[in-house]
Protein backbone atom coordinates (compact mmCIF):
# COMPACT_ATOMS: atom_id res chain seq x y z
CA UNK A 1 0.00 0.00 0.00
CA UNK A 2 1.57 3.31 -1.21
CA UNK A 3 0.17 6.25 -1.54
CA UNK A 4 2.99 7.95 -3.07
CA UNK A 5 1.98 11.00 -1.72
CA UNK A 6 5.42 12.02 0.02
CA UNK A 7 8.79 13.43 -0.25
CA UNK A 8 11.10 11.22 -1.49
CA UNK A 9 14.10 12.37 0.82
CA UNK A 10 11.29 12.71 3.81
CA UNK A 11 12.87 11.75 7.03
CA UNK A 12 11.40 7.94 7.61
CA UNK A 13 8.75 7.05 10.52
CA UNK A 14 8.88 3.46 10.69
CA UNK A 15 6.46 1.47 13.14
CA UNK A 16 6.00 -2.04 12.02
CA UNK A 17 3.57 -4.31 13.33
CA UNK A 18 2.74 -8.46 13.91
CA UNK A 19 -0.91 -8.98 13.23
CA UNK A 20 -2.51 -12.78 14.01
CA UNK A 21 -4.73 -15.25 12.08
CA UNK A 22 -6.72 -17.27 14.50
CA UNK A 23 -8.80 -19.74 12.54
CA UNK A 24 -11.48 -21.90 13.81
CA UNK A 25 -14.16 -23.83 12.50
CA UNK A 26 -14.06 -21.46 9.13
CA UNK A 27 -14.07 -18.07 11.54
CA UNK A 28 -11.31 -16.14 12.28
CA UNK A 29 -10.44 -14.48 15.55
CA UNK A 30 -11.21 -10.49 15.25
CA UNK A 31 -11.45 -7.90 16.96
CA UNK A 32 -14.30 -5.38 16.42
CA UNK A 33 -14.58 -1.87 17.08
CA UNK A 34 -18.24 -0.36 18.32
CA UNK A 35 -17.15 3.17 18.30
CA UNK A 36 -16.14 3.09 14.55
CA UNK A 37 -17.91 -0.12 13.89
CA UNK A 38 -15.08 -2.48 11.73
CA UNK A 39 -13.28 -5.21 12.30
CA UNK A 40 -9.39 -5.83 12.84
CA UNK A 41 -6.88 -8.77 13.33
CA UNK A 42 -5.57 -8.88 16.64
CA UNK A 43 -2.09 -7.51 16.85
CA UNK A 44 -0.66 -4.69 16.81
CA UNK A 45 3.01 -2.28 16.84
CA UNK A 46 6.38 -4.00 17.29
CA UNK A 47 8.36 -2.19 20.67
CA UNK A 48 11.62 -1.97 20.60
CA UNK A 49 13.67 -4.69 21.49
CA UNK A 50 10.60 -7.27 20.36
CA UNK A 51 10.97 -9.21 17.18
CA UNK A 52 7.34 -9.86 15.44
CA UNK A 53 6.44 -13.19 17.30
CA UNK A 54 7.71 -11.63 20.69
CA UNK A 55 5.08 -8.64 19.41
CA UNK A 56 2.26 -10.74 18.16
CA UNK A 57 1.79 -13.11 21.17
CA UNK A 58 1.58 -9.53 23.45
CA UNK A 59 -0.53 -8.08 21.17
CA UNK A 60 -3.00 -11.07 20.75
CA UNK A 61 -2.88 -11.94 24.93
CA UNK A 62 -4.05 -7.88 25.49
CA UNK A 63 -6.60 -7.21 23.13
CA UNK A 64 -8.50 -10.89 23.51
CA UNK A 65 -7.09 -12.74 26.57
CA UNK A 66 -5.93 -15.72 24.67
CA UNK A 67 -1.98 -17.14 24.91
CA UNK A 68 -0.69 -18.18 21.42
CA UNK A 69 0.69 -21.60 20.82
CA UNK A 70 4.62 -20.83 19.68
CA UNK A 71 4.90 -23.82 17.94
CA UNK A 72 1.52 -23.25 15.79
CA UNK A 73 3.10 -19.76 14.23
CA UNK A 74 3.45 -19.93 10.44
CA UNK A 75 4.11 -16.97 8.17
CA UNK A 76 1.38 -15.88 5.81
CA UNK A 77 2.66 -12.96 4.48
CA UNK A 78 3.38 -8.79 4.63
CA UNK A 79 1.60 -5.98 3.62
CA UNK A 80 4.14 -2.41 3.18
CA UNK A 81 2.49 0.53 4.02
CA UNK A 82 4.35 3.96 2.47
CA UNK A 83 2.57 7.38 2.80
CA UNK A 84 2.91 10.88 4.14
CA UNK A 85 3.30 11.17 7.67
CA UNK A 86 0.28 12.06 9.11
CA UNK A 87 2.17 14.39 11.50
CA UNK A 88 5.06 15.44 9.77
CA UNK A 89 4.43 16.47 6.04
CA UNK A 90 7.86 16.45 5.16
CA UNK A 91 8.22 12.71 6.14
CA UNK A 92 7.51 9.41 5.16
CA UNK A 93 5.39 6.89 7.82
CA UNK A 94 6.47 3.51 6.88
CA UNK A 95 4.94 0.31 8.13
CA UNK A 96 5.61 -3.59 7.62
CA UNK A 97 2.40 -5.13 8.50
CA UNK A 98 3.58 -9.12 9.00
CA UNK A 99 0.76 -11.57 9.28
CA UNK A 100 0.81 -15.08 10.90
CA UNK A 101 -1.11 -18.11 10.94
CA UNK A 102 -1.37 -19.53 15.04
CA UNK A 103 -3.62 -21.28 17.04
CA UNK A 104 -4.45 -20.42 20.78
CA UNK A 105 -3.73 -22.75 23.79
CA UNK A 106 -7.33 -23.29 24.94
CA UNK A 107 -10.66 -21.47 24.90
CA UNK A 108 -10.05 -19.84 28.48
CA UNK A 109 -9.68 -15.87 28.31
CA UNK A 110 -7.47 -13.96 30.61
CA UNK A 111 -7.94 -10.55 31.42
CA UNK A 112 -7.77 -8.41 28.63
CA UNK A 113 -5.05 -5.48 28.84
CA UNK A 114 -6.00 -1.99 26.44
CA UNK A 115 -4.68 0.88 25.79
CA UNK A 116 -6.50 3.96 26.33
CA UNK A 117 -7.73 4.32 22.59
CA UNK A 118 -8.47 0.88 22.25
CA UNK A 119 -10.87 0.98 25.38
CA UNK A 120 -12.49 4.26 23.45
CA UNK A 121 -13.00 2.63 20.95
CA UNK A 122 -14.59 -0.60 22.61
CA UNK A 123 -12.49 -3.41 21.37
CA UNK A 124 -14.18 -6.66 21.38
CA UNK A 125 -12.78 -10.24 20.14
CA UNK A 126 -15.28 -11.96 18.10
CA UNK A 127 -15.01 -15.04 15.84
CA UNK A 128 -16.00 -14.06 12.22
CA UNK A 129 -16.16 -15.63 9.07
CA UNK A 130 -13.75 -13.99 6.96
CA UNK A 131 -15.94 -12.84 3.89
CA UNK A 132 -18.48 -11.47 6.12
CA UNK A 133 -15.92 -9.76 7.60
CA UNK A 134 -14.58 -8.00 5.03
CA UNK A 135 -17.42 -6.78 3.23
CA UNK A 136 -18.47 -5.53 6.61
CA UNK A 137 -15.37 -3.39 6.47
CA UNK A 138 -15.47 -2.16 2.66
CA UNK A 139 -18.75 -0.88 3.59
CA UNK A 140 -18.03 1.15 6.78
CA UNK A 141 -17.87 4.74 7.03
CA UNK A 142 -14.42 5.75 6.58
CA UNK A 143 -14.86 8.93 6.51
CA UNK A 144 -15.77 9.49 10.16
CA UNK A 145 -13.02 11.92 12.10
CA UNK A 146 -10.56 9.42 13.78
CA UNK A 147 -10.47 6.61 11.58
CA UNK A 148 -7.93 5.34 9.84
CA UNK A 149 -9.35 4.04 6.56
CA UNK A 150 -6.57 2.84 5.00
CA UNK A 151 -6.08 0.16 7.96
CA UNK A 152 -9.59 -0.96 7.04
CA UNK A 153 -9.17 -1.30 3.86
CA UNK A 154 -5.84 -2.93 4.33
CA UNK A 155 -7.24 -5.40 6.64
CA UNK A 156 -10.38 -6.10 4.08
CA UNK A 157 -7.90 -7.25 1.55
CA UNK A 158 -5.94 -9.33 3.98
CA UNK A 159 -9.46 -10.80 5.05
CA UNK A 160 -10.00 -11.43 1.41
CA UNK A 161 -6.76 -13.49 1.17
CA UNK A 162 -7.50 -15.37 4.14
CA UNK A 163 -10.68 -16.31 2.68
CA UNK A 164 -9.29 -18.49 -0.47
CA UNK A 165 -6.56 -19.76 2.12
CA UNK A 166 -9.27 -21.27 4.31
CA UNK A 167 -11.74 -22.63 1.32
CA UNK A 168 -8.04 -24.02 -0.29
CA UNK A 169 -7.69 -25.84 3.13
CA UNK A 170 -11.15 -27.05 2.81
CA UNK A 171 -10.99 -28.40 -0.74
CA UNK A 172 -7.47 -29.73 0.13
CA UNK A 173 -9.37 -31.75 3.25
CA UNK A 174 -11.91 -33.11 0.84
CA UNK A 175 -9.17 -34.47 -1.38
CA UNK A 176 -7.77 -35.91 1.20
CA UNK A 177 -10.71 -37.62 3.35
CA UNK A 178 -11.46 -38.91 -0.64
CA UNK A 179 -7.92 -40.64 -0.77
CA UNK A 180 -7.86 -41.80 3.06
CA UNK A 181 -11.12 -43.25 2.50
CA UNK A 182 -10.13 -45.60 -0.10
CA UNK A 183 -7.81 -47.05 2.53
CA UNK A 184 -4.54 -46.80 0.41
CA UNK A 185 -2.13 -44.02 1.66
CA UNK A 186 0.12 -45.25 -1.40
CA UNK A 187 -1.94 -43.32 -3.20
CA UNK A 188 -1.02 -39.74 -2.00
CA UNK A 189 2.79 -40.86 -2.76
CA UNK A 190 1.53 -41.55 -6.02
CA UNK A 191 -0.34 -38.13 -7.03
CA UNK A 192 3.07 -36.61 -5.77
CA UNK A 193 4.88 -37.91 -8.44
CA UNK A 194 2.55 -37.72 -10.88
CA UNK A 195 2.16 -34.15 -10.16
CA UNK A 196 5.92 -33.62 -10.31
CA UNK A 197 6.19 -35.77 -13.59
CA UNK A 198 3.73 -33.73 -15.14
CA UNK A 199 5.99 -30.50 -14.11
CA UNK A 200 2.82 -28.38 -12.16
CA UNK A 201 3.75 -26.18 -9.52
CA UNK A 202 1.26 -24.18 -7.08
CA UNK A 203 -0.59 -22.52 -9.61
CA UNK A 204 1.31 -22.66 -12.24
CA UNK A 205 -0.98 -24.44 -14.33
CA UNK A 206 -0.08 -26.44 -17.96
CA UNK A 207 -1.86 -25.01 -21.17
CA UNK A 208 -3.92 -27.10 -23.33
CA UNK A 209 -3.99 -26.49 -26.99
CA UNK A 210 -7.68 -27.77 -27.36
CA UNK A 211 -8.53 -24.55 -24.94
CA UNK A 212 -8.08 -21.25 -24.38
CA UNK A 213 -7.66 -21.30 -20.81
CA UNK A 214 -5.11 -22.76 -18.10
CA UNK A 215 -6.02 -26.12 -17.60
CA UNK A 216 -4.39 -28.14 -14.83
CA UNK A 217 -3.89 -31.74 -15.57
CA UNK A 218 -2.81 -32.47 -12.31
CA UNK A 219 -6.56 -31.08 -10.90
CA UNK A 220 -7.95 -33.07 -13.43
CA UNK A 221 -6.64 -35.96 -12.18
CA UNK A 222 -7.65 -35.95 -9.21
CA UNK A 223 -11.23 -34.92 -10.51
CA UNK A 224 -11.18 -37.79 -12.44
CA UNK A 225 -10.70 -40.14 -9.49
CA UNK A 226 -13.39 -39.14 -7.54
CA UNK A 227 -15.37 -39.52 -10.89
CA UNK A 228 -13.87 -43.48 -10.70
CA UNK A 229 -15.02 -43.87 -7.15
CA UNK A 230 -18.89 -42.49 -7.52
CA UNK A 231 -19.13 -44.79 -10.55
CA UNK A 232 -17.80 -47.49 -8.96
CA UNK A 233 -19.79 -46.83 -5.56
CA UNK A 234 -22.72 -46.77 -8.05
CA UNK A 235 -22.00 -49.82 -10.19
CA UNK A 236 -23.84 -53.09 -9.34
CA UNK A 237 -21.32 -55.22 -10.71
CA UNK A 238 -18.50 -54.12 -7.93
CA UNK A 239 -17.23 -57.87 -8.46
CA UNK A 240 -16.19 -57.30 -12.41
CA UNK A 241 -13.97 -54.67 -11.33
CA UNK A 242 -10.45 -54.88 -9.98
CA UNK A 243 -10.39 -51.61 -7.83
CA UNK A 244 -6.94 -50.76 -7.03
CA UNK A 245 -5.60 -51.15 -10.45
CA UNK A 246 -8.40 -49.05 -11.36
CA UNK A 247 -7.70 -46.60 -9.06
CA UNK A 248 -4.07 -46.77 -9.65
CA UNK A 249 -5.08 -46.40 -13.29
CA UNK A 250 -7.13 -43.73 -12.71
CA UNK A 251 -3.71 -41.90 -10.71
CA UNK A 252 -1.08 -42.47 -13.78
CA UNK A 253 -3.34 -41.80 -16.49
CA UNK A 254 -2.02 -38.44 -18.12
CA UNK A 255 0.86 -39.05 -16.14
CA UNK A 256 2.76 -39.27 -19.51
CA UNK A 257 1.28 -35.70 -20.83
CA UNK A 258 4.65 -34.08 -20.56
CA UNK A 259 6.68 -36.96 -21.74
CA UNK A 260 4.74 -37.21 -24.96
CA UNK A 261 5.61 -33.66 -25.95
CA UNK A 262 9.37 -34.30 -25.83
CA UNK A 263 8.72 -38.02 -27.61
CA UNK A 264 6.10 -37.07 -30.38
CA UNK A 265 3.98 -40.08 -29.23
CA UNK A 266 0.05 -40.22 -27.73
CA UNK A 267 0.54 -39.10 -23.74
CA UNK A 268 -0.93 -42.56 -23.27
CA UNK A 269 1.52 -44.18 -24.79
CA UNK A 270 4.52 -42.36 -23.13
CA UNK A 271 2.89 -42.75 -19.62
CA UNK A 272 3.31 -46.88 -19.88
CA UNK A 273 7.11 -46.86 -19.52
CA UNK A 274 6.60 -44.16 -16.11
CA UNK A 275 3.68 -45.84 -14.80
CA UNK A 276 5.82 -49.39 -15.19
CA UNK A 277 8.84 -47.97 -13.86
CA UNK A 278 7.07 -46.60 -10.49
CA UNK A 279 5.03 -49.49 -9.83
CA UNK A 280 7.93 -51.79 -10.32
CA UNK A 281 10.33 -50.18 -8.04
CA UNK A 282 7.43 -50.19 -5.54
CA UNK A 283 7.28 -53.68 -6.02
CA UNK A 284 4.06 -54.59 -7.20
CA UNK A 285 3.34 -57.95 -8.93
CA UNK A 286 4.37 -58.09 -12.86
CA UNK A 287 0.95 -59.59 -13.56
CA UNK A 288 -0.89 -56.18 -11.61
CA UNK A 289 1.87 -53.67 -13.51
CA UNK A 290 0.79 -55.08 -16.93
CA UNK A 291 -2.84 -54.99 -16.35
CA UNK A 292 -2.74 -51.08 -14.93
CA UNK A 293 -0.20 -50.26 -17.66
CA UNK A 294 -2.95 -51.67 -20.25
CA UNK A 295 -5.31 -49.14 -18.74
CA UNK A 296 -3.07 -46.43 -18.99
CA UNK A 297 -2.33 -47.05 -23.12
CA UNK A 298 -5.92 -47.92 -23.78
CA UNK A 299 -7.91 -44.97 -22.26
CA UNK A 300 -7.74 -42.37 -25.09
CA UNK A 301 -9.55 -44.77 -27.20
CA UNK A 302 -13.23 -43.91 -26.74
CA UNK A 303 -14.60 -44.92 -29.87
CA UNK A 304 -14.48 -47.85 -28.61
CA UNK A 305 -16.80 -47.63 -25.67
CA UNK A 306 -19.83 -48.41 -28.23
CA UNK A 307 -17.99 -50.48 -30.70
CA UNK A 308 -16.67 -53.29 -28.50
CA UNK A 309 -17.64 -55.33 -25.09
CA UNK A 310 -14.35 -53.62 -22.46
CA UNK A 311 -12.76 -54.72 -19.52
CA UNK A 312 -15.20 -52.91 -16.89
CA UNK A 313 -12.11 -51.52 -15.25
CA UNK A 314 -11.10 -49.68 -18.37
CA UNK A 315 -14.59 -48.84 -19.55
CA UNK A 316 -15.18 -47.22 -15.90
CA UNK A 317 -11.51 -45.23 -16.26
CA UNK A 318 -13.05 -44.15 -19.70
CA UNK A 319 -16.07 -43.05 -18.39
CA UNK A 320 -15.09 -41.07 -15.58
CA UNK A 321 -12.05 -38.99 -17.81
CA UNK A 322 -15.38 -38.08 -19.56
CA UNK A 323 -17.28 -37.40 -17.11
CA UNK A 324 -14.95 -34.41 -16.27
CA UNK A 325 -15.49 -31.20 -17.89
CA UNK A 326 -19.05 -32.31 -18.27
CA UNK A 327 -22.35 -29.79 -16.81
CA UNK A 328 -21.69 -27.45 -14.42
CA UNK A 329 -17.56 -27.72 -14.62
CA UNK A 330 -17.78 -27.10 -18.68
CA UNK A 331 -20.46 -24.21 -18.45
CA UNK A 332 -17.79 -22.72 -16.50
CA UNK A 333 -15.32 -23.53 -19.09
CA UNK A 334 -17.21 -22.58 -21.97
CA UNK A 335 -17.64 -19.23 -19.80
CA UNK A 336 -13.77 -19.02 -19.29
CA UNK A 337 -13.04 -19.99 -22.83
CA UNK A 338 -15.40 -17.02 -24.75
CA UNK A 339 -14.06 -14.40 -21.52
CA UNK A 340 -10.35 -15.71 -22.89
CA UNK A 341 -11.10 -14.95 -26.78
CA UNK A 342 -12.86 -12.21 -26.01
CA UNK A 343 -12.32 -9.60 -23.65
CA UNK A 344 -15.36 -7.90 -23.93
CA UNK A 345 -17.37 -10.94 -23.92
CA UNK A 346 -21.05 -10.30 -23.13
CA UNK A 347 -23.58 -12.55 -21.22
CA UNK A 348 -25.33 -13.61 -24.87
CA UNK A 349 -21.58 -14.60 -25.89
CA UNK A 350 -21.40 -16.80 -23.27
CA UNK A 351 -24.29 -18.74 -24.05
CA UNK A 352 -23.94 -19.05 -27.38
CA UNK A 353 -20.46 -21.04 -26.50
CA UNK A 354 -22.47 -22.94 -24.02
CA UNK A 355 -25.31 -23.44 -26.36
CA UNK A 356 -22.66 -24.74 -28.79
CA UNK A 357 -20.08 -26.47 -26.81
CA UNK A 358 -21.31 -28.39 -24.08
CA UNK A 359 -24.96 -28.65 -24.49
CA UNK A 360 -24.63 -29.81 -27.91
CA UNK A 361 -22.39 -32.50 -27.19
CA UNK A 362 -23.77 -33.70 -23.94
CA UNK A 363 -27.23 -34.22 -26.17
CA UNK A 364 -26.40 -34.97 -29.10
CA UNK A 365 -23.63 -37.76 -27.57
CA UNK A 366 -23.83 -39.32 -24.43
CA UNK A 367 -20.52 -42.15 -24.67
CA UNK A 368 -21.78 -43.37 -21.40
CA UNK A 369 -21.88 -47.26 -21.84
CA UNK A 370 -22.57 -48.56 -17.50
CA UNK A 371 -25.97 -47.59 -16.21
CA UNK A 372 -24.14 -45.64 -13.70
CA UNK A 373 -22.10 -43.67 -16.26
CA UNK A 374 -25.47 -42.98 -18.01
CA UNK A 375 -27.15 -41.68 -14.84
CA UNK A 376 -24.48 -39.32 -13.81
CA UNK A 377 -24.55 -37.86 -17.58
CA UNK A 378 -28.10 -37.22 -17.88
CA UNK A 379 -27.85 -36.05 -14.92
CA UNK A 380 -25.20 -33.16 -16.37
CA UNK A 381 -27.27 -32.56 -19.15
CA UNK A 382 -30.18 -32.11 -17.19
CA UNK A 383 -28.31 -29.51 -14.99
CA UNK A 384 -26.96 -27.76 -18.22
CA UNK A 385 -30.42 -27.55 -19.92
CA UNK A 386 -31.59 -26.10 -16.92
CA UNK A 387 -29.23 -23.12 -16.90
CA UNK A 388 -29.32 -22.81 -20.68
CA UNK A 389 -32.92 -22.01 -20.59
CA UNK A 390 -32.67 -20.19 -17.18
CA UNK A 391 -29.85 -17.89 -18.94
CA UNK A 392 -32.04 -17.56 -22.13
CA UNK A 393 -34.81 -16.23 -19.87
CA UNK A 394 -32.96 -13.66 -17.95
CA UNK A 395 -31.68 -12.26 -21.25
CA UNK A 396 -34.83 -12.04 -23.03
Amino acid sequence: MDEKNYPRDGKVFRRDSARAIILQEGKVLLIHSKKYDYYKFPGGGIEAGEDPVQALCREVREETGYEVQQSTIREFGCVPRRQRDDMNEQGVFAQDNYYYFCEIMDQKQADRKLDDYEREEGFTPVWMEPFAASQHNRYCDASREGLDARMVRREAKVLDLVDLEIRKLERQTRQRNTLEALGHPEYFAMLEFVRQQLGEEGTEYSRSGKIEIAYSRYDHTKRVLAWALRLYQASERKEEIRFDELMIATIFHDVGRRRAEELHVSHAQAGIPITKEYLTGMGYAADKVEYICSLVAQHSDKYRMKKEVLDRGLLMLMEADLLDDMGAQGIVMDCMITESRNPNARFEDCLDHITRYTLRQQEEDNPMVSPEGIAFWNEKTKLTQEFVQALRRDLA
